[in-house]
């Protein structure tokens, strides 16, 4: 699977101030957005501020961009700018990403497999074993978007679990990480951490912030604890002294799927 950020912390392209600010948060990734958080008259200027921003920047944080709909004059404009920059931003996510046609566009354009693709509508959700399979940075579930579009409730978590597990399945077969919508209410840290432990359960990789203060908590739920790598070091070693598909560890059974499940947290954990 593609490297996976436990989380993504959204900065508006308009506000350039908090470029270094959000560099600085924790979050595994940053994620400049052109797109929603920038309006109609301040696309040009947030463009050119992002652009020179990630041109020279040399922090460790994974900087990516959300550029504008490749299916609208400003996400085209957005490609060409970035087509002359000399060093491409971590990864480009593309928004309203309907068919594996809007991610093949903005990858050949750019001459970079690290696309990373917003899920956000019905047919987008249609779509997204296919758009898996172009979108080597990830997916992300546009919630918001998504659920305006079918005229469901985004905090119902009832009502948006399909979409999820569709997006976390839709991931795995695509062999790249699959990331949740961020939780809007900035204030309640306690529904966040429930809610992206659910989302966790799901198979999601991590999730999107959009602001400072929630991504210690996503970052937390995302990382495994020191009792969950021990056990799961146990384990691996449980397997390699039987040298058999599958060993009975501390009374249960345990096979191949779980072993590489035990590898996959260690992975996680950083080895």
């Amino acid at each position: 699977m593609s490297t996976a950020f436990r989380s993504l912390l959204f900065v508006p392209g308009a506000r350039p101030d908090r470029f270094d600010k959000a560099a600085a948060s924790g979050a595994d990734a940053i994620i400049i957005d052109l797109e929603d958080a920038v309006l109609p008259g301040e696309k040009a200027a947030a463009r050119s501020a992002a652009l020179d921003w990630l041109g020279s920047y040399t922090g460790d944080t994974a900087a990516g961009l959300r550029i504008n709909s490749p299916r609208t004059p400003d996400g085209c404009t957005d490609i060409a700018a970035l087509a002359g920059l000399a060093r491409k931003p971590a990864f480009i996510m593309v928004p309203k990403a309907e068919t594996p046609e809007d991610i093949e566009i903005a990858a050949e354009a750019l001459a970079s497999r690290q696309v990373m693709a917003v899920i956000e509508s019905g047919r987008s959700l249609s779509n997204a074993w296919a758009i898996g399979r172009e979108a080597r940075a990830g997916l992300l579930f546009g919630g918001a978007d998504y659920s305006a579009d079918l005229g469901a409730d985004l905090s119902d978590w009832d009502a948006m679990l399909m979409a999820r597990a569709t997006l976390a399945a839709a991931g795995a077969a695509g062999g790249v990480p699959a990331y949740d919508v961020p939780f809007l209410d900035v204030a309640d840290t306690a529904g966040l951490e429930t809610a992206t432990r659910r989302s966790r359960a799901l198979g999601m990789s991590g999730r999107a912030c959009i602001h400072p203060s929630q991504v210690a908590a996503v970052n937390s739920v995302f990382s495994p604890s020191a009792a969950q790598v021990a056990a799961a070091r146990d384990l691996l070693a449980a397997a390699a002294a039987s040298g058999a598909g599958a060993v009975l560890f501390k009374g249960r059974l345990v096979d191949r799927p779980v072993i590489l499940a035990a590898q996959r947290l260690i992975d996680r954990a950083g080895g």
